[in-house]
C-alpha cells in the first residue's frame, strides 16, 4: 500500500507500506521521494503517523541513503546490436543511426534517448527475429501457430503448442548463431515439451551452435538488459 506523508519542511514523500514485520518497524530507502516501511500487522495508521512525526530524523537519514536517480541516469558505454558492441554517440539529427560499431542518438537527456533506443531495437527485433523464426519453422517442416516478441526478464524464448513462440526482443543484440539456436530450441519444443535427451538430440540435429550459443549468452546475456 502506498501512502503520502509530508515532512516538516513541506517535502512530500511516498511510503510503501507493508504489514509483515513481526515486532519492529523496518525502514529502507527506495528513492529520494519514496521509502519502504514494514510494520507489524496490529499497528494502526494513526499510530504509525504519530511515530513518523516523532522520528522524522530517521526518515531524513533514510532518504539521504537513497540512490540518486539523476546521477545514475547516464548512458552505458555501449549497447549490443546484432552481435556487435556498439558505442553510443550523439548527433544533431532527430533519428537513430547505426554505422560500423556506432549507434548515433539524438542530442537529448539519456532518459529520452533510452526510450527512443528501446523502440528502435524493438522494431529491428520484430523485423529480424520473427522472420528468422518462421524461416526455421519452414525448414524444419513445423507448423508455427503464432510468433511474437516478449519483454520477459528471465527467458530468451517461450513455446506453447497452442499459442506459438515468443522471443525476447533483446535477442536483437545477439549474433546470428545465438538467435538461430534460440529459434531452433523453441521450435523443438513443439515436438518435445521438455528438456529430455530426445529434445536435445533434435536441437543438435538442426544446429551446431548449441555450445557456442550457450557460452555467449552466459558471458554476455546480462549486457542485453542494459536498457531494462
Amino acid at each position: 500500500m502506498l501512502i503520502s506523508y509530508t515532512l516538516r519542511d513541506q517535502r512530500k514523500i511516498n511510503l510503501c507500506l507493508k504489514r509483515s514485520a513481526k515486532k519492529n518497524i523496518i525502514i529502507r530507502p527506495v528513492s529520494q521521494e519514496q521509502i519502504s516501511i514494514n510494520i507489524p500487522p496490529h499497528l494502526s495508521e494513526r499510530k504509525l503517523r504519530l511515530w513518523l512525526s516523532t522520528n522524522e530524523h530517521i526518515l531524513e537519514q533514510t532518504l539521504a541513503r537513497s540512490p540518486n536517480t539523476e546521477a545514475q541516469a547516464s548512458a552505458p558505454a555501449y549497447i549490443w546490436f546484432q552481435g556487435e558492441p556498439c558505442t553510443l554517440k550523439q548527433h544533431e539529427h532527430a533519428y537513430i543511426k547505426h554505422d560500423h560499431g556506432l549507434l548515433w542518438l539524438p542530442e537529448q537527456p539519456w532518459t529520452q534517448q533510452q526510450l527512443h533506443l528501446k523502440h528502435y531495437l524493438y522494431q529491428h527485433a520484430s523485423q529480424r527475429l520473427l522472420p528468422r523464426l518462421q524461416a526455421h519453422a519452414t525448414h524444419l517442416d513445423l507448423f508455427l501457430p503464432a510468433a511474437a516478441l516478449t519483454n520477459a526478464k528471465t527467458l530468451w524464448g517461450v513455446c506453447r503448442r497452442t499459442t506459438g513462440i515468443r522471443l525476447n526482443w533483446r535477442l536483437i543484440g545477439a549474433p546470428d548463431c545465438v538467435v538461430d539456436y534460440v529459434c531452433i530450441h523453441e521450435l523443438c519444443h513443439l515436438t518435445h515439451a521438455n528438456h529430455s535427451s530426445h529434445f536435445w538430440a533434435l536441437v543438435n540435429q538442426h544446429t551446431s551452435h548449441t555450445t557456442a550459443a550457450k557460452a555467449w549468452l552466459k558471458q554476455y546475456g546480462n549486457e542485453l538488459f542494459r536498457l531494462g
